[in-house]
């Protein structure tokens, strides 16, 4: 009998497994030509609007046409601590590509990321980001990243909230690193408060380096706005630690 149930359950292992690499089949042979298709289509849509907007409407939309293909279920928390009459700099943890995903999906403000570099030097997504006037930064020139807060801050002034990856970089273990603390001083010269958002799941969902998706469940969480208060530039390490601890103390294990 034990034999017999270990042959079961071992039939039952491959079934799974089998079902779980025709699902990551199917997302990658869709996910691609669906996102040039919808890359496509908001980089036309820059020409009818310079300012951007309905390119990032074109983005939103491609973000959850592809969460909803992927058949990956979000849960959304804190909407309600939000005012939608403010700007906001949204800062989030970030341990995979599909946060910008979510960010795109279900950040309910419009809004430009600050993103690295690199990725605004594949060609056509590149294109699309810089039409669309998201922001690239480059962490290794801090002259050209100045820049790239000036023109953060001007996205601010126009009422257009921001959203940024403080860690800078995609968590190699899934933990939370530290806040680049540079950033910080765009929401204390801007005087428009931080808020800390919480995203879950996405590091099981597509590991880094990985291009296969495991369908888990994900949570964003939007948590009370952090104003810029009496924080002065020279603050700016105490201001990131405040919202880094909001996540970390937060966290699900």
């Amino acid at each position: 009998m034990g034999w017999i149930n270990l042959s079961q359950m071992a039939i039952k292992g491959m079934l799974r497994r089998g079902r779980l690499l025709s699902y990551q089949l199917f997302v990658i042979l869709f996910f691609f030509p669906f996102m040039i298709l919808w890359f496509i289509s908001s980089y036309i849509a820059t020409f009818a609007d310079s300012s951007g907007n309905l390119a990032h409407r074109f983005l939103t939309f491609w973000a959850r046409s592809s969460l909803a293909l992927a058949g990956l279920r979000v849960h959304i928390e804190g909407h309600e601590r939000l005012d939608p009459e403010m700007t906001y700099v949204f800062m989030s943890n970030h341990a995979s590509f599909l946060d910008i995903l979510l960010a795109f999906a279900y950040f309910p403000y419009n809004f430009r990321f600050i993103i690295k570099e690199e990725i605004f030097s594949i060609p056509f997504i590149g294109w699309v980001l810089r039409r669309s006037r998201q922001i690239p930064i480059d962490r290794q020139n801090p002259r050209r990243g100045l820049k790239s807060l000036k023109q953060a801050a001007d996205l601010l002034k126009e009422g257009i909230s921001l959203v940024v990856f403080p860690e800078g970089t995609r968590t190699p273990n899934g933990k939370l690193q530290g806040f680049k603390e540079t950033l910080f001083v765009l929401p204390i010269r801007a005087r428009i408060s931080v808020v800390p958002v919480l995203i879950e799941g996405t590091f099981k969902a597509l590991k880094r380096g990985s291009v296969l998706l495991n369908p888990v469940p994900l949570r964003l969480t939007f948590y009370d706005p952090i104003p810029p208060a009496s924080f002065k530039d020279r603050d700016r390490g105490d201001y990131a630690e405040k919202a880094r601890l909001v996540l970390l103390t937060t966290i699900r294990n």
